[in-house]
């Protein structure tokens, strides 16, 4: 009986001593946010909870994705490759191949000893079948008392609009993920998905999780992706004339029947036909679904705090690309545009007080060799990862770092670095932008001599790169 009991003590000792030794991991993405949130100097959008952590963080103000849509980046973001959304087998499981490149890292967290859940959106919907067990807690990925876009809201709605065929939509059918509109509803966090999300974490973090392990939980909040809902006191915070248009020169060519990044019926159109007033409300409607995310994400941080979690635990936050709000006379994402491809990233480190900023070009696919290095964990040799671990620039000592990152969008490549982007098309169309003078991308350098030589450099880069494959040479 002694012997048990000593053996007993023994096991739960071991298991306390790793769960101490290996830091807890909160990974928090968001859906379509982009960078010009109040941590990143816009003062419009209201965040106050991304702002604080980013005090006691390391705030990387050049994050890209290498493809700008949910689908790929998330696929890179999970296993560290690269992928321009090529079809890798026949069918319609394309997420699913594309995981199934290699391990990814929540897998190897798990099994590394970690106890591991998620919630809300880190894949492209709900937990594919082929990495279900990479998860202790596979949760749901869309949840709440009613579809944030069906039917049953209407009884909640407060306002609606936007362009009104989608209007048509949301009444007759429940408005789809792609609808251009907003709705403000009446009611409490919790009916609307991401609150549903919030309250499924905090669970995890004070109810399910295994407290003899070092926990890795991802938490995925629907918003701001569209339609742009959130309860009636998100709207409330903005004035009715909030919603800033992006810069258009004087001048300009609005005319997009040329514009390489066309995709679905109307981003021909500037705008897609959406007039200023209207655009400004859609764009109120956008920062009120980002403020109503960033309350549910406070509620998670300070779950962390309640259980006296927050100083052993790293917290990343992750939105899976940029965003048009009518910049260059679009909506949306997945074009080549700077301001598509940029995206936030905020890392904390446990017992981390102080905030920095750090302005080298990072990627989405950088993220993963980071998250096995902070966890003390090296990879399985057949594990090959395109990006390179951010640790370094965490601790401000890497001086070498490549400031360059390889993009895709609808079939034009590219890349960016600390000073320029460059993108060639699929007809050969080739534009250059320097973003150090002019960051909204309105001047195209690529015709200009004396770029001849840098473009160049830029295109033997560009196909030295692999995709879709951890094999690193092409």
């Amino acid at each position: 009986m002694k012997l048990l009991l000593l053996t007993f003590l023994i096991l739960n000792f071991s298991l306390l001593s790793f769960a101490q030794e290996k830091p807890n991991i909160l990974f928090i993405a968001f859906d379509d946010l982009r960078p010009q949130i109040g941590a990143y100097g816009e003062p419009e959008p209201i965040t106050p909870n991304i702002d604080a952590l980013a005090d006691q963080a390391v705030q990387f103000n050049r994050a890209y994705v290498n493809y700008p849509l949910c689908h790929p980046s998330r696929a890179a973001l999970l296993t560290g490759i690269r992928f321009d959304n090529k079809r890798l087998v026949k069918g319609k499981k394309q997420f699913e191949a594309k995981i199934a490149v290699q391990d990814t890292w929540p897998r190897v967290l798990r099994e590394n000893g970690y106890w591991t859940a998620t919630r809300g959106k880190l894949y492209h919907g709900k937990v594919p079948a082929n990495d279900k067990d990479a998860w202790d807690i596979a949760g749901k990925f869309w949840k709440g008392d009613f579809h944030d876009g069906g039917p049953e809201i209407e009884k909640r709605i407060v306002e609606i609009g936007g362009r009104q065929d989608q209007i048509d939509i949301y009444h007759e059918k429940g408005a789809g993920p792609g609808s251009l509109m907003y709705a403000s509803v009446d009611g409490e966090d919790n009916i609307l998905t991401d609150g549903k999300t919030a309250n499924a974490v905090i669970n995890y973090i004070k109810n399910d999780r295994d407290k003899n392990k070092p926990f890795m939980i991802s938490c995925g909040f629907a918003r701001p992706h569209m339609p742009w809902v959130a309860p009636k006191k998100y709207f409330d915070m903005y004035p009715e004339d909030a919603g800033k248009l992006a810069y258009v020169p004087e001048g300009a060519d609005r005319d997009l029947t040329k514009d390489p990044y066309q995709g679905r019926k109307g981003s021909e159109i500037w705008n897609e036909g959406v007039d200023d007033k209207t655009a400004q409300k859609l764009i109120r409607g956008y920062m009120a679904s980002t403020t109503y995310a960033d309350a549910q994400m406070g509620k998670v941080i300070q779950a962390l705090k309640d259980e006296g979690l927050y100083d052993n635990t790293i917290i990343i936050v992750w939105g899976d690309h940029g965003y048009h709000l009518t910049d260059h006379g679009k909506w949306r994402k997945n074009t080549g545009y700077h301001v598509a491809l940029r995206s936030p990233m905020i890392i904390k480190l446990p017992q981390s007080k102080e905030g920095k900023q750090v302005d080298n070009v990072v990627q989405n696919i950088d993220l993963y060799p980071t998250i096995m290095e902070l966890a003390g964990i090296q990879p399985k040799e057949e594990i090959t990862l395109h990006g390179n671990s951010l640790v370094p620039l965490l601790n401000g000592k890497d001086k070498n770092w490549e400031d360059i990152t390889y993009t895709c969008a609808k079939d034009s490549y590219g890349v960016v670095t600390e000073k320029y982007r460059f993108t060639i098309t699929p007809d050969g169309k080739k534009f250059l932008y320097d973003l150090s003078k002019d960051p909204e991308e309105w001047n195209n350098l690529a015709n200009e001599k004396k770029y001849k030589k840098l473009i160049k450099e830029f295109e033997v880069k560009m196909k030295q790169v692999v995709w879709n494959t951890p094999n690193q040479i092409n």
